[in-house]
């Protein structure tokens, strides 16, 4: 009977993820972006005092857990708590039947294998039950199995052909399928009908401006991103979503932070690789870029990690970046900010890696700061 619920528990978990927007629910969290910056502190262990490290990082780990369990749910959640994890319920009796039905010794995949195979062999019986069809989709699609995942999807929508969930989700599907970075030209029709059907469809908003900006269209990209923006609630993923919206300002030759708010005290920051050293690095080598307070501590105040093909790009930094609380931007009266292609993908600089570098800057004086990634380390 344990075991029954355990892996009923898994399932209703599992159809519930497939319900979201991966992109974009709990994007929000508050523990989500702590994790973040603790895995940004663990980077730069090497670099700081070890006192110090562990100090900030007992604070950063308190602030994980506490913020785990006290964040606001955001609305997502409550449509899934009150739909999704209701049909998955359902769903998981239908396939499982009775808590005899799980034959012990059994893993997890396996378990989740034989439901789907038995949720299969249920729509042969009705092949109309749309909702298992997406089901059954979102679950091939997390076991990377994407012809069967768009063979689901296809038939979802068959059912419900104007339903823009089945389209953006068939849109993801097919891009995975591609194996290419680049968004297919049948994803962008399913996804430009999509947004057409539902206007705020973030997911489909989110895809339609990657595969503008692909394309080297930035401004259908910035309309795309913006539209994004202005449903977005405050957190990591609208922050998130205006770093890359800056990016294609920027690429399209228009101010990158127009428009992108911050909380509290912000800098600025444009970050080029000098000509003289494009081509020496792969596009995907890592790019740290890292604020500090001018004098020291040489721990850091933020901390954002990019490729090189992001580059040239456009960051603005606030007190939503600090590693700690109350170690933010606002509290240095000066700071310097250091740009770093890292060819081993390690925050400590190493011979080899290329290097740019502004400051000081008083904090008063704060408007907009150019680095240039223009030196090989030593």
């Amino acid at each position: 009977m344990t075991l029954f619920w355990i892996t009923a528990s898994a399932a209703v978990l599992l159809a519930l993820g497939f319900a979201l927007l991966p992109l974009i629910a709990g994007g929000d969290s508050a523990s989500r972006q702590a994790r973040r910056k603790l895995r940004a502190l663990d980077e730069l262990e090497d670099q700081l005092d070890p006192e110090d490290y562990r100090q900030r990082r007992q604070a950063l780990a308190a602030r994980v857990a506490d913020s785990a369990g006290n964040e606001s749910t955001p609305w997502a959640v409550w449509f899934a708590l009150l739909v999704a994890i209701p049909a998955a319920t359902v769903l998981m009796y239908r396939v499982v039947g009775s808590p005899e039905g799980i034959e012990d010794g059994q893993t997890q995949a396996e378990m989740i294998r034989a439901g789907l195979i038995t949720v299969a062999r249920q729509l042969e019986r009705n092949p109309d039950d749309m909702e298992s069809w997406i089901v059954l989709g979102g679950a091939y699609k997390d076991l990377q199995e994407y012809s069967s995942a768009e063979h689901a999807f296809r038939r979802a929508l068959y059912l419900d052909e104007g339903n823009p969930f089945i389209k953006v989700e068939l849109a993801e599907t097919l891009l995975f399928a591609s194996g290419s970075r680049q968004l297919p030209e049948s994803s962008r029709e399913l996804l430009a009908r999509a947004v057409e059907l539902d206007p705020e469809n973030q997911k489909g908003l989110w895809l339609l401006g990657i595969g503008a900006f692909q394309q080297g269209d930035h401004g259908q990209a910035i309309a795309y991103w913006e539209r994004l923006m202005d449903i977005l609630p405050e957190g990591s993923v609208r922050q998130s979503v205006g770093e890359q919206l800056a990016r294609a300002r920027m690429a399209g030759g228009i101010d990158p932070f127009t428009d992108l708010n911050a909380d509290g005290p912000f800098v600025d920051v444009v970050v080029e690789l000098a000509e003289a050293l494009a081509g020496q690095a792969p596009l995907e080598t890592t790019v740290y870029v890292i604020v500090r307070a001018a004098g020291g501590p040489s721990a850091p105040l933020a901390v954002e990690r990019l490729n090189v093909a992001d580059l040239p790009t456009a960051v603005r930094f606030s007190d939503g970046h600090a590693m700690i609380e109350g170690m933010g931007i606002s509290s240095a009266e000066a700071i310097e900010v250091t740009a770093r292609v890292s060819f081993s993908g390690s925050a400590q600089p190493e011979p080899g890696d290329l290097e740019g570098h502004a400051g000081p800057i008083p904090l008063t004086e704060l408007d907009r700061v150019r680095v240039v990634i223009d030196r090989r380390l030593d």
